[in-house]
């Protein structure tokens, strides 16, 4: 199958993630906007398509403290024979990278397959996205006309305005939100709550964006659907639960059978194989499709034998490279796994090499796509006993 035709089909795997990914990044995050506007409570914003559910940003269980193995170290080690820096696999010997991916993938899977399965009622999780859309700020300059242009009166002729240049400036931003998916009492629903924005904060790419900021005021600036002005705003719901339920391919994931996946790579891997079949007619790199929801998987209460079991299927695909050791935006290290899905856009998850733990999820815009990227970093998750609970570590 040619390289084209592979991307066509790609490109129709999964609207809610590939489509989106020359699109910018608000149209993919769960603001409490879009929260409030599936429950009725607030109009439409701006990071809400019609038709497409956003990305959920609940990351997956870690269990209790994980045990740091002697495979967790192995998966550190292999990537230490000139495999740093976020460009291993990049020009090195392709036989040298498949083995050093396959290997940390698989010393991955035996790390999460030791720790032991946690429980409770609510599963909560802390994430934080970075806005890279850079829109400008454009301020009118100096030079209106003391007499109208098209004056109606013909003896007065109107001056010749030079054209003014706008001034702009760009800003980053990012912001963080929790969140809370609880069982009902009795097995009688779920319910769910959120809080956000949380420590919103602002940065320009260079001192002349940050002077001209000041110089136009100081104004309120746009992160992730809100402003920096905004305040946290918690919303609790009982309905829509779309809004937090994974996907993989087309398909939609309930929230309660999470913890229901199969356990082993064979029943993982056969249940994955069926959704890939009825999604593409079994025409599309699996592989690909497998790793375009593997932080689906991943930042859900997976138990840990589908977690790992994922990590195994993920080994055998050879689309998946690691390419180095990095640090995150949080300034946590980690090994990068990468993807190409499509047009050169790849999506890259940051994975702890001593728990295996999935520490953020990034989509790197491909060849002619002017949208940015996306960066969401999975700060804190865990189970606690009620909502509004939060872990202790």
């Amino acid at each position: 199958m040619k390289q084209n035709e592979l991307d066509s089909v790609i490109n129709a795997l999964k609207p809610a993630v590939v489509d989106e990914l020359a699109n910018a990044a608000y149209e993919r995050r769960p603001d409490t906007s879009l929260v409030r506007a599936r429950t009725g409570t607030a109009p439409v914003g701006r990071g809400l398509v019609p038709g497409r559910r956003p990305v959920r940003r609940l990351a997956f269980a870690t269990g209790a403290t994980a045990v740091v193995t002697a495979t967790a170290v192995l998966a550190a080690g292999v990537l230490s024979r000139g495999h740093d820096g976020g460009t291993a696999g990049n020009g090195t010997a392709g036989r040298q990278e498949a083995i050093d991916t396959r290997a940390f993938l698989l010393a991955s899977a035996e790390t999460i397959a030791k720790q032991p399965a946690a429980h409770g009622t609510c599963w909560y999780s802390r994430t934080r996205t970075w806005d890279d859309h850079l829109a400008p700020f454009q301020k009118p300059g100096p030079g209106v006309s003391p007499v109208p242009q098209g004056s109606p009166n013909p003896q007065v002729k109107s001056p010749r305005i030079p054209p003014v240049k706008p001034q702009t400036f760009q800003a980053r931003g990012a912001s963080s939100d929790e969140s809370w998916a609880c069982a009902l009492p009795g097995e009688t629903g779920m319910r769910f709550r959120s809080r956000l924005p949380l420590d919103v904060q602002v940065t320009f790419p260079t001192k002349r964006d940050e002077a001209a900021w000041r110089a136009a005021g100081s104004p309120p600036l746009n992160v992730n659907g809100f402003t920096t002005a905004s305040k946290p705003v918690t919303t609790t719901y009982d309905k829509g639960s779309h809004l937090v339920n994974p996907d993989i391919g087309r398909h939609e994931i309930e929230w309660k059978t999470i913890a229901k996946l199969p356990t082993t790579k064979s029943g993982l891997e056969g249940y994955l194989r069926k959704l890939w079949r009825e999604d593409t007619k079994g025409r599309a790199d699996f592989g690909k499709y497998v790793f375009v929801s593997a932080s689906e998987l991943l930042r859900t209460p997976t138990i840990p034998g589908t977690r790992a079991s994922l990590y195994r299927i993920l080994a055998d695909s050879p689309s998946v490279h690691v390419t180095g050791r990095i640090k995150d935006r949080e300034g946590r290290s980690g090994v990068a796994v990468s993807a190409q899905v499509l047009d050169g856009v790849a999506i890259r998850l940051t994975v702890d090499p001593v728990t295996a733990q999935l520490l953020d999820y990034e989509q790197l815009p491909g060849t002619g796509k002017n949208g940015p990227g996306q960066y969401i970093a999975y700060e804190r998750q865990g189970w606690v006993n009620k909502i509004g609970a939060v872990p202790a570590s």
